[in-house]
């Protein structure tokens, strides 16, 4: 079910109604006959693959927890993993890895499969995952009720793009017997028309720019190649903040808080700081999960960067199975190092000057890296990047509306226009009430018969 559809319109109300009418195990029952249902409007048959995750995880904690026996407490984790990462790579990978076996050998290890990638398999699977492994690190004690695990890996706001969430934020707030807090339902509705906002007016609206320059790079001059490379960052910026804001918003309106997923990265000083703001659910993941057990930058500076370029790199591939996100993840990689060498990633500088030369240089950078991630393949990536080094002629277009969006997308993040928009809807009841009213019925007749674009972090 999509975010952004005239059934996600009705179906978030009657959930919001059901779980206050009911008692604290109903509501649990019910979200999770909700998220299941939510999912399967996309796939049925797919949404077997959240109960085999979810009855591995459940088990495997189980027994980490309940055994007294180091050996079966790591088969336990290792059988988790295994089934996990395994189905994951099924679906996700196989394909990938038996194409570059043939380009790199000459060799197809197996068959290619064709497998349709399920909906929010890498967000789910990461989620699952860190669920077992808390609790065979003693964070958090397994839990007894399946319908705990079967929620937490479920939850539906935020089950198929994240953010990804640890058992210990959501688990106890599904547990509580929270009565409607009037103040957080009208965050959670301001929160969804904001998300809407951007997914609509920004999102979707440069999504015409980016297809035409991309889909056409021999053809298209190096200034709009440039220029739809700027409207791409406005895209998967809004489009990836804008579902967060609709998860979060439509986890508000039922009580749960979910934790911030961007922090104004566009912002940022440093690709660090960049990192530490964008997607921060995954960014939190990988450096928890993977960067610190490798050793993170307590065994020396050559250590450190290895650790940080290994950790980049399996990010950019949980983004695709393809060698540009694999490039686009080292690219972050290696630029992060080269901050860490030259001494720009420990602090924000302070004087004005300095913020805007230094803000400059990541932006773009950060807009540049994004071409491999946009782009088909490396050869598109690189032929796009040469093209605008080189300002090649060929097709141009009007390159005003990109920038006159990031130009607004810029002035709205700098003058926190989200953070006051909510906080007025949820200090203002009768504005809200209306606000809700106009917005229901205008983005009721917008989905009517439309086909929605979906977001972009449904592919992964």
């Amino acid at each position: 079910m999509l975010f952004n559809s005239a059934i996600y319109l009705l179906f978030l109300p009657l959930v919001a109604v059901l779980y206050y009418a009911l008692p604290l195990w109903w509501r649990r029952v019910m979200l999770v006959i909700a998220s299941y249902g939510f999912y399967m409007v996309w796939s049925v048959p797919f949404s077997s693959l959240l109960v085999f995750s979810t009855i591995i995880d459940y088990t495997a904690a189980r027994v980490i927890d309940e055994s007294k026996s180091p050996v079966k407490q790591r088969i336990a984790l290792l059988v988790s993993l295994t089934a996990n990462l395994g189905v994951l790579a099924v679906f996700k990978y196989a394909d990938f890895f038996t194409n570059s076996s043939y380009s790199l050998f000459g060799v197809h290890p197996w068959p290619e499969l064709n497998l349709i990638l399920p909906l929010g398999i890498s967000f789910y699977t990461f989620q699952t995952m860190s669920y077992t492994i808390d609790v065979y690190r003693g964070h958090l004690r397994a839990r007894k009720s399946f319908m705990d695990v079967a929620l937490y890996v479920s939850f539906f706001p935020q089950l198929v793009a994240g953010p990804i969430i640890r058992a210990d934020i959501l688990i106890p707030q599904i547990r509580e017997e929270n009565e409607a807090n009037w103040q957080l339902i009208r965050a959670g509705i301001a929160l969804i028309i904001w998300g809407l906002i951007k997914k609509i007016f920004f999102a979707d609206a440069m999504a015409p720019i980016v297809n035409e320059a991309y889909n056409n790079i021999s053809a298209t001059s190096g200034w709009s190649l440039l220029s739809a490379t700027y409207a791409f960052a406005i895209q998967i910026y809004c489009d990836f903040s804008g579902y967060t804001d609709i998860a979060i918003g439509s986890a508000l309106v039922i009580g749960i808080r979910l934790p911030a997923n961007f922090r104004q990265p566009y912002l940022s000083c440093s690709i660090r700081e960049f990192w530490r703001r964008w997607h921060i659910s995954l960014s939190t993941w990988l450096r928890d999960y993977l960067y610190i057990p490798l050793g993170g930058s307590k065994k020396g500076p050559t250590r450190t960067q290895i650790n940080l370029m290994l950790t980049m790199l399996l990010g950019g591939l949980w983004h695709g199975a393809g060698w540009n996100w694999v490039v686009w993840g080292g690219l972050q990689g290696l630029m992060m190092i080269v901050e860490r060498a030259i001494g720009l990633s420990q602090s924000r500088p302070k004087k004005v000057m300095t913020i805007i030369i230094r803000w400059f240089i990541t932006f773009n950078l950060v807009c540049l890296s994004w071409v491999f991630f946009r782009a088909a393949n490396v050869g598109d990536a690189w032929e796009i990047l040469t093209r605008i080094g080189t300002a090649a002629d060929g097709h141009s277009f009007t390159i005003w509306q990109p920038i006159a969006a990031l130009g607004l997308l810029l002035a709205v993040e700098m003058l926190h226009i989200r953070k006051r928009f909510v906080s007025i809807l949820q200090q203002s009841p009768r504005l809200a009430l209306w606000m809700t009213i106009f917005a229901f019925m205008f983005f009721l007749l917008a989905f009517r018969g439309a086909q929605s674009p979906e977001f972009i972090y449904f592919q992964f």
